[in-house]
C-alpha cells in the first residue's frame, strides 16, 4: 500500500514535471528532504533550507505552514540571483499516519522583473510584499493568472493522491463591455472589485479560492467539491450577484453573471488545460443560453 501511495504521487506529477526545476518531499518538522528506497519513505541528512544556500531555517517557511494548516501555499523564494516560485502541498501518507509536504520549485527569474537590491535583502516583510505583488491582482486583490497557473496543477496533484473530486468554476460578468462604454472604465473597475468581493463572500471553506482569470472572467476552485455541491455554490453566487446592487462611484448598478462548472473525478490524465477548457465550454453554453445562468 505504501508503494502504491508513492507511485500515485510520482504518476500524478508526470504531467507537470517539465514545469519545475525540482520536485521533492519534505518533513518540515525535521527540516529534512525525504527519499524513497526499498518501498519505504526514508529520512536523509539533507536539510530542506540548504537548497537556498543557507545554514539556518527559512524565516517564512511555507512547508511548515502547509504542514500545520493542511493547506497548499505558494510563495517566492530566492537563491543567489535566481527567483523561485515554490508550491507546498501537504500529503497524508501511510493511511494518514504521517503528514509530509510535496514541494514544487520553479525558476521564474527570467519572467519576473524585480529590483535586484530588493532581492538581496533577507527581510520577511519584503518577502510577503513581493509575494502579494507577484501573486495578487492589483485591482481586485484576488489571486492572479500566475498564481492560478501554479496552484491549479498543485490541487490536481492533491486530488489524484487523496482520491477526491476537484471542481472549478469560470464566472463572467454579463455585458461588462456595456458598463465600460456607458459609465467609463473607472466605474468598470469598481464593478470588478465589488464582483470579486461578492464571489469571495460566497465561499465558506479555507481550501476554496478565487482568482482573476482575465478581464471580467474569474476562476473559482473548490477542492473536494462534488458536482452537485459545486453547482449549488455556483447558483448561490449567481443569485447573490443578481440580487446585490453594486455601488460604483456615483452610480448604483445591477449586474448579473454567467457560470461554467467543471467537476472531475481523480485521474492521472487530467491537466489544468482540460479543466479550464471544460469550464470554459460550459460558460459558453451559459452565455448562449441567455446569460445569468449556471451550466455544467
Amino acid at each position: 500500500m505504501i508503494n502504491q501511495e508513492f507511485e500515485a504521487i510520482l504518476s500524478s506529477l508526470k504531467l507537470f514535471e517539465r514545469m519545475y526545476e525540482s520536485i521533492r518531499l519534505v518533513d518540515p518538522a525535521l527540516k529534512q528532504v525525504l527519499n524513497f528506497r526499498n518501498n519505504a519513505l526514508c529520512d536523509t541528512d539533507i536539510f530542506c533550507y540548504t537548497y537556498w544556500g543557507r545554514n539556518e531555517v527559512c524565516d517564512s517557511c511555507i512547508a511548515m505552514r502547509a504542514f500545520k494548516e493542511n493547506k497548499t501555499f505558494v510563495k517566492l523564494e530566492y537563491e543567489g540571483e535566481r527567483i523561485f516560485l515554490v508550491t507546498a502541498i501537504p500529503l497524508e501518507l501511510y493511511h494518514r499516519s504521517r503528514r509530509v509536504v510535496l514541494e514544487l520549485l520553479k525558476d521564474i527569474t527570467h519572467c519576473l522583473v524585480v529590483d535586484h537590491e530588493l532581492i538581496s535583502k533577507n527581510d520577511i516583510n519584503i518577502n510577503y510584499s513581493l509575494n502579494d505583488l507577484v501573486m495578487k491582482d492589483a485591482l481586485t486583490s484576488l489571486y492572479n493568472r500566475r498564481y492560478i497557473n501554479e496552484r491549479l496543477p498543485a490541487d490536481i496533484v492533491n486530488m489524484t493522491i487523496t482520491n477526491q473530486h476537484l471542481t472549478i468554476i469560470l464566472a463572467d460578468i454579463d455585458f461588462f463591455k456595456k458598463v465600460n462604454d456607458t459609465y467609463g472604465h473607472l466605474v468598470g473597475d469598481e464593478v470588478l472589485k465589488a464582483f470579486s468581493e461578492l464571489l469571495v463572500s460566497c465561499l465558506k471553506r479555507e481550501s476554496d479560492w478565487v482568482g482573476r482569470f482575465g478581464g471580467e472572467e474569474f476562476l473559482i476552485c473548490l477542492p473536494g467539491a462534488k458536482p452537485e455541491k459545486a453547482r449549488e455554490i455556483a447558483e448561490f453566487m449567481r443569485k447573490k450577484i443578481e440580487s446585490t446592487p453594486v455601488k460604483a462611484l456615483e452610480h448604483t448598478l445591477n449586474i448579473t453573471a454567467s457560470f461554467g462548472v467543471c467537476s472531475m473525478k481523480p485521474s492521472q490524465a487530467i491537466t489544468p488545460d482540460a479543466y479550464i477548457g471544460c469550464a470554459d465550454e460550459n460558460l459558453y453554453k451559459a452565455k448562449q443560453g441567455g446569460r445569468n445562468r449556471v451550466e455544467g
